[in-house]
């Protein structure tokens, strides 16, 4: 029997056609962060066909139909080859629609429709349509700050995106809208011209609350003032009504612009959390508060795909959790380890995600379930043993890990005075905070380290940045002795101590001071035990 004469022509263009090997880039999101991803695409003899391999999950396993009918609507329908797309590493999980631009185009270099070498040193991310247009996809930071580490030269993303990635210093953001106009760019023949570099303002104070309605607890005034001015964490302790929460939202007025690295790291957790394209930098710092009803995974992290929690959300910031024993025994102990090391770790059978957390806690409580323990007007109608086990449900190992425990007792309605001066505004107290923060800032330079309370015990740190007077050192001591404070206790006493003498000084470039007996005191004094 003789041959076909139009299936020997078939099979011999099938053996002349395209058999290239080619290399396009993009990235895979775990959390807020992420890793390189090459997308290999290879044409060759075999059966018509498109297998895309390397663990695409989620959107990214409909990646396929996507790029065919963006090719085939943008004129560069794939010859009938047999095409394999691996994303590699293969054990790494992808399951973002962003990788569907940079699959279009190294299938359109394994086709010679565009030259190999355009696709070296460039991370393209963008989620096609079926028309050929460039869509946004959620991470485009966390993208773009893979691409400067990893040393690419250009990063590719739709218009509204390329906004959010010129944040990112050091890297060409290459806007495209669609399809064609990659291809010619890709080709050499229209350039697009790159995204301009966005120069960051320095923004106003929030607007709020003042400090100034804060009348009658100097006390508690001052423990805000320490917290927000060191990163220590507070937990106020007294009856309902007397000002615990109101302080806690004047709290927020407090807290400094974020720095550009700082602003860059909560822009990537919000977006990630939102899943969305962010419209622009949190330059201010985030305030969280949950409800005692949340879930672990609503405060701590969770889901598939892991999506940061409310700890991760305060990064930078503040989370504010009122009612503190009324929230999940798991809840509390979970608040652990974020407090001590700044991050979470999030395992699942899949893979480990480490989350930032590094926020300030500022937490209230009531001294016992009906809240009047303590009250001068009202009385206690709780038994004694219903207010230990309300007080037993902070553990020893979270309240040692909380810098500043201050109780807020209501005076009696016959003490309060019309005629008390008004308290220091929000404005005064941000500009000692701010001299005590530029202090720190000097204090701590060529360090990891950005507040008093991030300085650690294990490296001898805490011995050479906060120094003390020898009468300071030996009150330390006794209080150490008499309270039976452990030593995590004790360092932070010594820190809240460095933070006061801070604020005492008044000068941001005033020389290095040692910790005073004063310093002490004042610290000790803001951090009573939960009894009485």
């Amino acid at each position: 029997m003789s041959a076909n004469p139009a299936a020997l022509a078939w099979v011999r263009g099938l053996n002349h056609g395209p058999k290239m090997l080619c290399r396009s880039f993009t990235a895979a999101l775990a959390g807020v962060d992420g890793s390189v991803v090459t997308v290999e695409c290879d044409a060759r003899l075999g059966l018509p066909g498109l297998t895309l391999v390397g663990r695409a999950s989620g959107a990214v396993s409909e990646t396929r139909e996507r790029v065919r009918s963006a090719l085939a609507h943008c004129g560069h329908e794939l010859r009938p080859r047999r095409q394999i797309v691996n994303l590699s590493p293969a054990d790494l999980r992808k399951d973002s629609p962003g990788i569907d631009l940079a699959v279009a185009v190294g299938l359109l270099a394994s086709h010679e429709v565009i030259p190999a070498p355009a696709l070296e040193r460039v991370m393209f991310w963008g989620e096609l349509a079926l028309d050929g247009r460039v869509r946004a996809a959620a991470g485009t930071l966390i993208v773009a700050d893979v691409a400067r580490r990893a040393g690419f030269a250009a990063l590719v993303v739709p218009p509204e995106a390329a906004v959010e990635a010129a944040l990112i210093p050091g890297l060409a953001v290459l806007p495209v809208a669609a399809l064609p106009q990659l291809v010619q760019h890709l080709r050499g023949e229209t350039a697009i011209e790159p995204q301009p570099s966005r120069v960051l303002d320095v923004v106003p104070p929030l607007a709020g609350p003042d400090m100034a309605d804060v009348r009658g607890l100097a006390t508690a005034r001052l423990a805000v003032e320490v917290m927000v001015a060191g990163g220590h964490n507070l937990l106020f302790h007294g009856p309902p009504g007397v000002g615990k929460t109101m302080l806690a939202r004047r709290a927020a007025g407090l807290m400094p612009v974020l720095e550009d690295e700082a602003a860059l790291e909560v822009t990537k957790v919000h977006g990630v959390a939102r899943g969305a394209v962010p419209r622009g930098l949190h330059q201010h710092p985030p305030v969280r508060m949950p409800h005692h009803s949340v879930s672990v995974a609503g405060l701590l992290g969770g889901g598939t795909p892991v999506r940061p929690g409310e700890v991760s959300l305060a990064h930078r910031g503040l989370l504010f959790l009122d009612e503190l024993p009324e929230f999940s025994r798991a809840c509390l102990e979970g608040l652990r380890e974020p407090i001590e090391d700044g991050s979470v770790t999030i395992v699942r059978a899949n893979g480990v995600v480490r989350m930032p957390a590094r926020f300030q806690l500022m937490a209230a409580m009531n001294p016992c379930p009906c809240g009047f323990l303590g009250h001068p007007d009202r009385a206690c109608t709780d038994p004694p043993t219903a207010v230990a086990r309300y007080r037993r449900k902070l553990s020893g190992p979270l309240l040692d890990r909380i810098d500043l425990v201050v109780p807020i007792t209501p005076r009696a309605s016959a003490s309060i005075a019309c005629d008390e001066p008004l308290p220091e505004s929000s404005a005064t107290l941000r500009g000692r905070i701010a001299v005590a923060r530029a202090r720190q800032c000097r204090r701590l330079m060529g360090t990891p380290y950005r507040l008093n309370a991030d300085i650690p015990t294990d490296d001898g740190a805490i011995e050479r940045l906060c120094p003390m007077t020898p009468p300071a050192a030996k009150l330390l001591a006794d209080v150490t002795m008499r309270r039976m404070l452990s030593p995590r206790a004790r360092d932070r006493l010594r820190r809240v101590a460095l933070t006061l003498a801070d604020l005492r000084h008044g000068e941001a470039a005033g020389p290095p001071v040692p910790i005073e007996v004063e310093d002490i005191a004042r610290a000790i004094s803001l951090r009573s035990a939960l009894d009485g």
